[in-house]
Order: C-alpha cells, then structure tokens, then sequence
C-alpha cells in the first residue's frame, strides 16, 4: 500500500490522488448495487476498469479501502459547509446554516450516503468492534457544533439549554433526515431543511423574542 505520503515526506501526486478518489467512487457504486457485504476488490476494481493489484497498490485491503470512503466523505462535507458557515454574520445565522448546508450535502450525494452508512454500519475492527460507531466518534462530530451553540449563548443569541443535549438533537434530526432521503425516492430533503431550520431556530431563541 502507498503510505500517505511518498519516502522523505512528499505528499501523494495530483494523479494518485485521481485514482484514490476514483477507486472509492467506484465502490461507493458497488455497494449501492450489491451492499457492503458483497463488495469485493475484485468487483470493485471491475466497477472502476483497473486491476485488483492497483487497488491493494493505494489501499491496505478492503477495510483500509471502507474507512477511507467513509473520511472522505466526511472531509468532502466540511469543505462545502465551512466556507458556508463562516460567511454568515451571527451565531444563530451559523447554526441554521450548518443544518441547511449538511443537508443540502446529504441531497447531493444520496448515493454516496448510502454507502457510508452501510459501511459504518458494518466495518469492524480485529476484535469485531465497530470501527466508526463510537462514542469517540459521535464526540468529533458534535464537538464543533456544540461549540457553535455555546458561543452563541455567551453572545446572548441563543437562550438557556443544555448545548451538548441541543447539538445531539440537531445531529439526530440530520441523521434521520439522511436516512429518509435513502429509503424514501420522494422524499424532499430541501422542503424538509427549511421546516426542520424553522423549528430549531423558535428552540434556541430566548423566550419572549419569539
């Protein structure tokens, strides 16, 4: 397997980074087809027109090959909605914006959703642990927006709860919203941001300035 980056510290090529990203959409299709389970490199390889041995060439087997699909998802996530969020003047402009923009991302990559999750539904460790369901796991993702939330109440935007319990909420709401836009064919996630931003935006106002 190639190391992250080349001997004496050289990051990967623009072309090794090419077939990485190819190879893990091609398994992204593959699952979506056959499920995680069935997903083997042989498939995976015959889905993106390559040999197996190039796979094993950028990826150490098919667990090294799941969890990259499932961190690339993530990183492609944030570099669409940081820009987004940042540019908003406004606790409470960010947080809406990091509901409305996550599930913009969830409406524009159903597919690849769809394989993430069968992925970390899944993928186990040597001793049959989930790889990716973790409390550790679930910590970074609420982190950053629980740290959005606190700001916000320090500013005076937001009124008086508990901003770990208040991120767990939006968190799961996005989640399930995500699971609704697999299963559902005419399910319309950009109708349901728009009802879903409304009701936690009345949640985190101070009372009285409804």
């Amino acid at each position: 397997m190639r190391s992250e980056n080349e001997p004496g510290g050289q990051p990967r090529s623009f072309i090794e980074e090419a077939r990485r990203r190819q190879i893990i959409a091609a398994a992204v299709e593959v699952i979506s087809e056959i499920g995680y389970g069935n997903a083997s490199l042989a498939r995976i390889a015959k889905q993106a027109g390559i040999s197996k041995g190039v796979i094993s060439y950028h990826f150490d087997g098919k667990d090294d090959l799941m969890r990259q699909l499932v961190i690339q998802l993530y990183v492609s996530g944030a570099e669409y909605m940081t820009p987004l969020i940042t540019a908003v003047e406004g606790w409470r402009g960010k947080v809406l914006t990091y509901i409305e923009s996550n599930l913009d991302f969830v409406d524009a990559n159903k597919r690849y959703v769809a394989a993430m999750t069968d992925v970390v539904l899944n993928l186990r460790d040597t001793e049959g642990k989930s790889v990716f369901a973790t409390v550790e796991g679930a910590d970074e993702v609420l982190g950053p927006l629980a740290d959005l939330l606190r700001e916000g109440q320090r500013e005076g935007d937001f009124g008086d709860f508990d901003p770990v319990l208040m991120a767990k909420s939006i968190r799961d709401v996005i989640d399930g919203t995500a699971g609704r836009a697999i299963t559902e064919p005419d399910f319309d996630v950009r109708v349901y941001a728009a009802h879903v931003c409304r009701i936690f935006d009345l949640a985190l106002t101070k009372q009285g300035e409804q």
